[in-house]
């Protein structure tokens, strides 16, 4: 008997030995984001969730602690699967030596504790996917100063003790334009200030033909502002009409959104002015004139056709694989170059109508959307590291061949810089914060976050 309890003693202490690591193993995986710090993950329904990698209920033990400034991504890829980041589990952070926090669009929840006891914690900025901010999400994070909330409207489920035990005072929350009303109630109202940001619209606005006329009010205003719009014709012609058909002159608008106004001017008529719509979306503006040639009077038609806008959207099927570059507004007709960016790590497949062109031109005949969608590379394809990067502030160091074509584009897919390398490193000096792409040469783009 005393042989068969010292022998099951030996038994489960062999047992105890081999099941602890995979006791304290409570992830599927791991893997290092961009800003370097390794996080842990567990498969979940859609996605992946960030968990705190032990059971143990000492933080961090066995696990290096996560530091610094970290980034959250939208997508994390493991042996050679891409997933989407869902969401923050419970204590995933907790007690961390983090300093700033930024979650990419698509994160949807923070759960209870998942930042707790983050003493140097001084910015956060959460996206506007988010739906769920937990109770005590970010409790006793004592140094905390700015919360940029990215939408309009706070999470759906925002639980009043969001920020329990943080003395936010002197602490400010900066919410989105027209976001001051909605974020009223706890825990918003415990924030010192609250700073809504700049509210603005750009009306552009055009002369048909600089030399019939030209126009003033054009500018970027604040939401709201009532502006004049003026068309003043050049001697020997008059103003006919706006492009959306509109005949005011001076006319007055509301800046809401970003606008195009395009003044129409034409030669004085002698006889008659006859404005018609005889095509869906093209107006023709016919002149009857009365000339004299040779000492013959005769009565020539003339016909102007106001230039028609069109919207022309490049979209992305994934935009954590890449973007689509080349959205604007322009004149019907106009032939227009479109591009897909692809990020590190991912290439271009192809477009929504089947061209694989790279870029590609197409003739804007009317709205139109092209989507370009890309694929991952398989694991053992690996981009060449021909450039790399350093940021510092709003300065992004680029180090690259000379006579390299250097790009950054917003998350928008809008190109906003474009320089050629006059050495073996180059000084990208951004006006604002933000997350942007850079792409050297034909590469894949990197993102980084200025602040």
């Amino acid at each position: 008997m005393v042989r068969y309890e010292r022998d099951m003693r030996r038994i489960v202490t062999i047992v105890a030995a081999l099941l602890l690591p995979m006791m304290l193993r409570a992830y599927d995986f791991s893997a290092t984001v961009a800003s370097g710090q390794t996080l842990y993950f567990n498969v979940v329904a859609g996605g992946v969730q960030v968990v705190y990698p032990g059971t143990s209920s000492q933080p961090w033990v066995g696990y290096q602690v996560p530091a610094g400034a970290l980034t959250i991504p939208s997508t994390v890829s493991n042996n050679g699967t891409v997933y989407a980041i869902k969401s923050v589990g419970v204590k995933a952070f907790y007690t961390a030596n983090l300093t700033s926090l930024t979650i990419e669009e698509g994160v949807e929840e923070v759960s209870i504790n998942a930042f707790g006891a983050n003493h140097s914690l001084q910015t956060v900025r959460l996206p506007a996917s988010l739906n769920t901010l937990a109770s005590s999400a970010f409790t006793q994070c004592t140094g905390l100063q700015d919360v940029y909330m990215s939408s309009a409207a706070p999470p759906a489920n925002t639980a009043t003790g969001a920020f329990w035990q943080v003395s936010l005072e002197n602490s400010t929350l900066h919410v989105p334009c027209g976001g001051l009303a909605a974020y009223v109630g706890a825990p918003w109202d415990a924030f010192g200030s609250i700073d809504a940001g700049a509210c603005s619209a750009t009306l552009t606005v055009l002369s048909s033909d600089l030399q019939r006329g030209t126009v003033s009010g054009g500018g970027t205003y604040e939401a709201g502002t009532l502006v004049t719009l003026n068309a003043q014709a050049s001697n020997g012609f008059r103003f006919v009409c706006w492009n959306d058909g509109d005949t005011l002159n001076p006319r007055i608008v509301q800046a809401l959104h970003d606008s195009l106004f395009v003044a129409v001017f034409q030669r004085p008529l002698r006889d008659t002015v006859r404005v018609v719509e005889v095509q869906v979306d093209t107006l023709y503006i016919t002149d009857t004139l009365t000339v004299v040639q040779n000492d013959t009077i005769e009565r020539v038609d003339t016909l102007t056709v106001v230039p028609t806008y069109y919207s022309l959207r490049v979209a992305s099927d994934n935009e954590a694989k890449g973007l689509g570059v080349g959205t604007m507004t322009l004149p019907a007709g106009t032939e227009a170059e479109i591009g897909a960016l692809a990020l590190e790590g991912h290439r271009f497949m192809r477009w929504s109508d089947g061209a694989t062109d790279n870029p590609r031109r197409v003739t804007v005949t009317g709205d139109a959307v092209y989507t370009a969608h890309f694929e991952t590379l398989a694991a053992n394809v690996v981009e060449p590291l021909a450039w790399s990067l350093a940021v510092n502030g709003r300065e992004v160091q680029v180090y690259c061949t000379v006579g390299e074509a250097v790009n950054v584009y917003d998350l928008q897919g809008r190109l906003l810089t474009e320089v050629v390398a006059q050495g073996p490193s180059t000084t990208l000096r951004m006006a604002s914060a933000g997350v942007f792409i850079v792409q050297v040469g034909g590469s894949g783009g990197r993102k980084v976050t200025l602040r």
